[in-house]
């Protein structure tokens, strides 16, 4: 066998091994998750009232964090914040932020005992029982249980 054969085989074996180490590299990236956490941020008027209805909506066990002065976040769900922040120009974009909830009926009797409204309950059967209201800034909220 000739040099330049032997240069030509090691430079075929070279690209192959670069093309499948490339191709796992790729594989990994797109198989991983793109996100590790979602945060949700809701414009308020009052900082100080959102805060506290908020915390009445979810309830004493939600962990709660204080980032920087004017930022309030709830953790909702595993990777899941709901962030409250000052706004003086806060305007509806049209966007309901909807919670799962195990049982409406449940969901909604506790809240109603802390006085807030989650609306009317909508039954589509074998398909999603759902709720919208809004909290006292006018963010659009919703609840939704699978059958």
């Amino acid at each position: 066998m000739s040099f330049n054969s032997l240069q030509n085989i090691i430079t075929v074996i070279r690209r192959f091994a670069l093309v499948c180490v490339a191709s796992l590299a790729f594989a990994s990236i797109v198989s991983a998750e793109p996100f590790q956490e979602v945060t949700i941020g809701v414009p308020v008027p009052s900082l100080a009232e959102a805060e506290a209805w908020y915390t009445n909506f979810l309830g004493p066990d939600t962990e709660v964090i204080r980032p920087v002065p004017g930022i309030v976040e709830f953790k909702v769900a595993p990777g899941v914040w709901l962030q409250i922040f000052e706004a003086d120009d806060a305007q509806s974009s049209g966007t309901i932020l909807r919670f799962l909830v195990e049982e409406m009926a449940a969901a909604q009797k506790v809240r109603s005992e802390l006085n807030i409204d989650t609306g009317e309950a909508v039954e589509i059967p074998e398909v999603v029982t759902y709720s919208e209201f809004a909290d006292p800034s006018g963010n659009a909220l919703g609840f939704y249980d699978l059958p």
